[in-house]
């Protein structure tokens, strides 16, 4: 029996390995908490844990290992995940914005940092370079709001390409000028060379990746392993050639781009494996690099880090602005531009590396890095959503969600509410459609199956005796969200009825309630019920509606299940809506022509008007329309909606709805950079509830009738 030596700094793979999991499941989910980058996160754990830290690990070993593959698939990844297609269509706009972005930042960057800051020419050119790199952060964004067919997007992502692509080629020579012998007959050599790894990398790996696939089609495994040889294959053969690997990684990931489509199974495993694994631990090795202690020994490093950050940020507004000019594009095009250009992460954080380990560049200009990258992608966030919703406002041309059969899915686990929710789920559907209500019931694991097969049985038979044609469905899963979630996918589900208590508990402000869960996993509609009373007894749906509702995608959808439960309970629809939307609000629903009684209510609050219209009203049934975040028209007083029902509504029967979005088929590096890796479209969770409801409260309620409704 041997003894165990527990000591630091830890060397055992084992406990490395170990730790670096534990870092990479619990960061990401506490700075998306507190709304940071799961980027930074990460970088800062391993400054944490590194030698300028705690010292709990070294910097070569393991980490070093785990940190190298991770750069690699992160470049590799970056040229993947380019939309080579939608390049081609603005590539001659795409070469003048890539032109822009990448000259600008230079010449600029390279001035101040040579005459202001006083750096030598090669480190001064190297972070001139990081300034004109740029990585897509904010494109999820624009991809919820369907504006990705959009001119200024297109040319964006094709300018990504052009600058990025320039930047690594200017790395090959920063790196060549960092050499000693730079003799005629060096370069000759690099650019032979060169030439010839180009040629291989381009001309053959797309022919070798061709005839791989075309005889592996159905080994999943085999696929896999061999994209990951062909990445570290180019980064191999460009250490031999005397070039970066991340270049190799880079140029693989753009010559494979057409052979991986992007919604494929292969994709997407790529994507998880890099994004769950390898880039984190990457980032990770990143932080024991950091020093912050260099800020407080002087003025010197906290004023290079500010001097670098506003070049970083003004150097990519001008070429916005440039490529405004030359094409006479609107402001809010620019500000689109520049939102999705001005985030520095992947690309950036690679080069300085690069740069910090060859000498280039010291610990100030690493940790002025960091700053940037926090910096440029809440600006890029903030920049991209502003200008993606003014877009949305005022411009017509924008995709349309398409329609999709309408199936309802119940789950049941009370069997006191199934008959309320087969009742409400009913008269939401449409009348004529044969689509039976998907009853579902999640099981933790087999011995659990027999209950909940009884339950089952139990709603058969009360549909039955109320004439309802449903559908029973089982699954086994390790959570009741996890099976409600993969049920909804399975069966193409486009409604999701969920029944609540009324009730907030205390485990909703820690790790988030059921409803959190599903909505984080979910495109499509769902209407979370709570019936105090006889929901055909209703005489009135009173419809609490906020600021843009009527911009969403689903508004059309729900609009039409609520129009659908007026009909079957011979209820009147009244909208509440804030004064400011009255217009846009009653000239789009008129568009679609409702055939059922209604009038439009503008208000000022909405806690106001419940509060006065809502006590001991049995003949109400209150629909507060909510939104999941990043929604066009989500506001942080949406997220106070459970609490108000919760004590508002106590005697009365409502739903709150959460609206469908639109789907965004692939995960992008840049939403995991973002601290957003297991969502594909953005952060829903609602858990994050401001306890002071009243901090956004408006004030006083004035109430006028705009009458509407059929013959109107």
């Amino acid at each position: 029996m041997h003894s165990i030596a527990f000591e630091f700094p830890i060397t055992d793979p084992i406990l490395l390995f170990g730790l670096g999991l534990l870092i990479i499941l619990l960061i990401p989910i506490l700075f998306t908490r507190i709304k940071l980058p799961g980027i930074l996160g990460l970088i800062l754990a391993g400054l944490i844990i590194g030698p300028n830290g705690l010292h709990i690990v070294e910097r070569s070993g393991s980490i070093e290992l785990l940190g190298n593959i991770g750069l690699m698939y992160l470049m590799f990844l970056a040229g993947l995940e380019l939309d080579l297609l939608n390049f081609q269509k603005v590539r001659n706009r795409s070469f003048i914005f890539g032109g822009l972005t990448f000259i600008i930042p230079l010449v600029l960057g390279y001035t101040i940092c040579r005459y202001l800051l006083d750096f030598q020419p090669l480190t001064s050119l190297l972070v001139s370079s990081m300034f004109s790199t740029h990585t897509l952060i904010s494109y999820p964004i624009v991809s919820r709001y369907r504006i990705t067919k959009l001119e200024p997007v297109g040319i964006t992502v094709g300018g990504t390409i052009i600058t990025d692509t320039l930047v690594l080629v200017l790395l090959i020579v920063i790196t060549a000028l960092n050499t000693q012998n730079l003799s005629w007959t060096y370069w000759v050599t690099l650019l032979g060379t060169l030439s010839l790894y180009l040629f291989f990398i381009i001309g053959l790996f797309p022919v070798m990746g061709k005839w791989f696939f075309s005889r592996i089609k159905s080994d999943s495994i085999s696929q896999f392993v061999f994209v990951l040889f062909m990445v570290f294959l180019a980064g191999g053969l460009a250490i031999i050639t005397g070039i970066e690997p991340i270049i190799g990684a880079f140029l693989a990931g753009i010559t494979l781009n057409k052979l991986i489509p992007h919604s494929s199974i292969l994709k997407n495993r790529l994507e998880f494996f890099g994004n769950a694994l390898f880039i984190p631990f990457f980032l990770v090795f990143v932080g024991t690099f950091i020093d912050l202690k260099v800020f407080f020994q002087g003025l010197e490093a906290l004023q290079i880090a500010i001097v670098l950050t506003v070049i970083a940020i003004i150097s990519k507004w001008l070429a916005a602005f440039a490529t405004q000019k030359i094409y006479g594009y609107s402001t809010n095009y620019r500000k689109l531009i520049f939102g999705l250009s001005s985030s520095h992460a992947a690309a950036t954080i690679a080069v300085i590396m690069i740069g910090y380990k060859i000498g280039i560049v010291d610990i100030n200009i690493l940790n002025a890095t960091i700053l940037i990258i926090l910096i440029t992608c809440l600006i890029s966030s903030l920049a991209t959503e502003s200008a993606a919703k003014k877009i949305v406002v005022n411009e017509a041309s924008i995709e349309s969600p398409t329609e999709q059969k309408e199936r309802i899915l119940v789950p049941i686990a009370n069997p006191s509410t199934v008959e309320d929710l087969f009742a409400f789920s009913r008269y939401m559907k449409q009348p004529e459609t044969s689509e039976p209500i998907y009853t579902l019931a999640v099981a933790n694991n087999e011995s659990e199956v027999s209950k909940k097969f009884a339950l089952l049985k139990h709603a058969t038979e009360l549909a039955s005796g109320m004439e309802y044609k449903i559908e029973p469905v089982t699954r086994v899963d390790i959570n009741i969200a996890s099976g409600i979630t993969r049920a909804c996918k399975e069966l193409q589900i486009t409604d999701l009825v969920l029944g609540w208590n009324g009730r907030i508990s205390p485990n909703q402000w820690v790790f988030g309630t059921i409803l959190e869960q599903v909505l984080s996993d979910l495109r499509q509609s769902i209407f979370v019920v709570s019936l105090k009373h006889p929901i055909n007894n209703i005489d009135r749906i009173k419809v609490m509606v906020p600021l843009l509702a009527e911009f969403e995608p689903g508004f059309s959808h729900w609009v039409k299940m609520l129009c659908h439960l007026s009909e079957q309970t011979s209820a009147k629809l009244q909208f509440c809506i804030p004064e400011k939307s009255q217009t846009s609000f009653t000239n789009i629903l008129n568009l679609h022509k409702l055939k059922v009684p209604f009038d439009i209510t503008p208000i000022d609050s909405w806690e106001d008007y419940i509060q006065t219209n809502g006590k001991n009203d049995k003949n109400t049934f209150y629909v507060l329309v909510s939104a999941r975040k990043g929604a066009i028209s989500y506001t942080s007083m949406l997220s106070q909606l459970p609490q108000v029902a919760s004590k508002k509504l106590k005697s009365s029967s409502f739903s709150i709805v959460f609206p469908l979005i639109e789907q965004i088929t692939t995960l992008n590096t840049g939403t995991w950079l973002s601290g957003d890796a297991s969502k594909h479209y953005t952060d829903n969770d609602s858990s994050e509830m401001d306890s002071h409801p009243k901090n956004h409260r408006l004030k006083s309620t004035r109430s006028h009738h705009v009458k509407g409704g059929k013959g109107e």
